[in-house]
């Protein structure tokens, strides 16, 4: 089924209240989301949220086919993301967590929730706790799982067929679970992925775009937050700010311009270090976050977080 499809994992049928969920306004608006934000300016990493959002839901259908909350949970959680995702969140000072539950609380998706039984207290509940979609404590969860591996896909670096992953991998309430081989092939992937999202270029492209952003808020106080990435960048391209016009301008068409020093002065733009993701899968239902293995990958992440400057020549 179209609606449906990714290229990653195998087929799953949706559910007749599934495919009423995808056809919604709030999940279709992911197809305009980029996942990576301001990163898809530059890198070749340009699949939106709703890629993301199905592969997530095909793992948990995968996992718990007769979870139908789980299922719903899956589809529904990410459509608080802002334009270009993490990218202007903070500048704006929302909480993509917060305008998730929000939306689930809408006539339309509430109306297409009961018929699958379920209410948005529930899904917004399952939402806020430790789930398989999250895993708990220290353990690597569905949601990232598949964005390790799709973010790995799509730069080029996903060395072997996911199909075949996932019949070397479990799930329960703690989250992913497999053996010692494809535990550290996992974690190469979580590695690859951290280098790519704090390489300094990235960090400098979501930092500009939060910061032409800002300047357009300056000027006009628009709501964006339900904007997609195409109708923002619009927007800042006709921004009132000529500042947030050449920030958006430069992003799209000159990224050649951007310089980015690790000396950080008085004179560019600040750019602070980034948060690492440090769950890690189960090795046989045991943790492995003692060990000196992950205390080496751990290490290995935590030196990718730098700070930078930027200027744009």
């Amino acid at each position: 089924m179209i609606l449906s499809y990714e290229p990653l994992y195998p087929d799953v049928t949706p559910l007749y209240w599934e495919v009423d969920l995808m056809q919604s306004s709030y999940v279709r608006r992911l197809k305009h989301l980029a996942h990576y934000g301001g990163g898809s300016f530059v890198s070749s990493v340009t699949h939106s949220r709703l890629e993301h959002t199905l592969g997530v839901w095909k793992l948990t259908a995968h996992f718990f086919p007769d979870w139908n909350e789980l299922r719903a949970a899956a589809l529904l959680h990410d459509i608080g993301h802002l334009p270009f995702s993490h990218a202007i969140e903070r500048t704006l000072g929302y909480n993509h967590h917060e305008l998730t539950e929000t939306y689930i609380q809408s006539d339309e998706i509430q109306t297409l929730l009961h018929k699958a039984g379920s209410t948005p207290n529930q899904i917004c509940d399952l939402l806020n706790k430790q789930s398989p979609l999250t895993g708990a404590n220290d353990v690597l969860g569905l949601d990232h799982l598949d964005s390790f591996i799709r973010d790995s896909y799509m730069m080029g670096e996903l060395n072997g067929c996911s199909f075949d992953l996932l019949s070397k991998l479990s799930c329960t309430d703690e989250g992913i679970s497999t053996d010692a081989q494809t535990a550290e092939w996992i974690l190469d992937l979580i590695l690859k992925d951290h280098q790519m999202m704090h390489s300094p270029l990235l960090k400098a492209v979501d930092r500009l775009l939060s910061e032409a952003v800002h300047l357009h808020q300056l000027s006009v106080a628009d709501d964006v937050s339900f904007l997609i990435d195409a109708q923002l960048t619009a927007t800042l391209l006709q921004s009132p700010s000529q500042k947030a016009q050449n920030i958006i301008h430069t992003l799209l068409f000159e990224p050649s311009r951007i310089q980015v020093s690790d000396i950080c002065s008085s004179e560019g733009l600040h750019v602070k270090k980034g948060k690492v993701y440090d769950r890690l899968p189960l090795i046989q239902g045991q943790s492995m976050s003692k060990s000196q293995q992950a205390e080496s990958h751990t290490d290995r992440l935590n030196q990718l977080r730098k700070e930078y400057e930027i200027t744009i020549l």
